[in-house]
């Protein structure tokens, strides 16, 4: 990366995700070459991108984004542009390369290795690995928190696997599988005949993790009645196990995870105040995929290579990446991962274009119809103008069949007459 020295007020930063990972370059107003040769302002290391691949135009409170006659194209959201106008939070895609556009300057991090297990090299991300790698020797308690699907499990085995408990048992329960009436049993085990069914002794999951890590995912589920026990256990780690007439200490390290604002339980008094505090010594917050737009393209890359022995070796295009950064993924990388298979499936050729996507991102109970929900006839007559009247490669660059991109036309055409 090679950067211009820049005397003017900064407007804008932007993060560039390349093929050498993420760092933050900040924009002053006025012009800003983009591209792979050493000489632009702002250099991506992408063999995809062009030399000169796009200028930006900044002012105080927009960038004008101008593809500067690349090979394969300039992407603004989902859509191939020639000239566009962008703001704070907008995705711009070149190459296999992201650029994400943030409001003034934005914090620097210092390089961090990526953790084990988790992919996206985004700022974001790097806060992540930061405070895991700050935290991992530690005993205390570390919450987690975050949407479902974003890689809160992974954050805890991570904790895990760079402590001195690394060789020790990671146990992992989800409080939401486990019957109301054996959680102390599934937490502490049992004694033979300490209850109806308790035909033999049982290790709880403190036992099992003992010298380990014992991970609680769900812990805003825990049943009201248990919390005082596993209370109880963190305040001494001395565990009594059902039927037992002795405690039992054990060295265990735990991580719990919610997606749930656990502050507001406490409040709603579904979650002990003490016990809340008790886990949040340490907390963790894991962004959710649509905060980290660039790191959707490396996550989807992996995924690919995962299935490689089952599909073939398969790409995206600029276009499919455009087109997976654009979508909000609710689901996160589980849902992410999801879109991906599917697309790979049902590709006809090596390269995943963002056709592919649309199929793949269509509810299975309906017929196929590529983005016309997201264009009106206006913009797909301004996209044809945009690709100097190809209709096939504006149709393309919609992601759409080429039919489909025609009726589109042809419904601005009666809205004239």
């Amino acid at each position: 990366m090679t950067l211009v020295r820049m005397e003017r007020s900064i407007a804008f930063c932007v993060e560039v995700q390349d093929d050498d990972g993420s760092h933050v370059v900040p924009l002053a107003c006025g012009r800003v070459e983009v591209g792979s040769a050493g000489k632009c302002a702002i250099r991506v290391a992408d063999k995809a991108v062009s030399s000169h691949h796009v200028t930006f135009d900044v002012d105080t409170d927009r960038v004008i984004v101008r593809d500067a006659g690349s090979k394969n194209g300039t992407y603004v959201g989902a859509l191939r542009v020639r000239e566009a106008s962008a703001d704070a939070g907008t995705v711009v895609t070149i190459g296999r390369s992201t650029i994400t556009l943030r409001a003034s300057a934005a914090e620097v991090l210092p390089k961090v290795e990526a953790l084990p297990g988790l992919l996206g090299s985004s700022m974001a991300m790097r806060r992540v690995a930061a405070e895991v790698r700050r935290l991992a020797p530690w005993k205390q308690p570390v919450l987690v928190c975050g949407e479902s699907g974003c890689g809160k499990e992974l954050v805890a085995h991570a904790l895990h696997s760079l402590s001195s408990r690394r060789t020790k048992p990671f146990v992992a329960i989800n409080v939401t599988s486990v019957p109301r009436e054996l959680v102390e049993s599934e937490f502490f085990g049992h004694e033979k005949g300490s209850f109806t069914g308790a035909h033999a002794r049982r290790r709880g999951a403190f036992e099992e993790a003992e010298g380990g890590t014992l991970f609680l995912d769900e812990i805003g589920d825990l049943p009201i009645e248990a919390q005082p026990k596993l209370l109880r256990a963190l305040d001494g780690y001395a565990i009594r196990s059902v039927g037992a007439t002795s405690d039992a200490t054990r060295d265990v390290r735990l991580v719990a995870a919610t997606h749930a604002p656990l502050r507001k339980r406490v409040d709603e008094g579904t979650f002990r105040r003490d016990l809340f505090h008790r886990l949040e010594v340490f907390t963790i917050n894991v962004p959710p995929l649509r905060e980290r737009r660039g790191d959707v393209g490396p996550i989807a890359r992996a995924v690919l290579r995962s299935i490689e022995h089952d599909v073939g070796p398969k790409s995206l295009s600029s276009a499919a990446i455009a087109r997976l950064a654009s979508e909000p993924w609710p689901g996160n990388v589980r849902e992410l991962r999801n879109a991906v298979l599917r697309a790979a499936s049902i590709a006809p050729r090596e390269a995943i274009d963002a056709i592919d996507i649309e199929r793949a991102l269509a509810p299975e109970d309906r017929v196929f119809e590529a983005p016309s929900r997201r264009l009106n006839p206006q913009v797909a007559k301004t996209m044809v103008k945009t690709h100097h009247g190809n209709v096939s490669a504006a149709a393309r660059a919609a992601g759409m069949h080429r039919s489909t991109f025609r009726k589109l036309l042809g419904r601005c055409s009666k809205s004239r007459a």
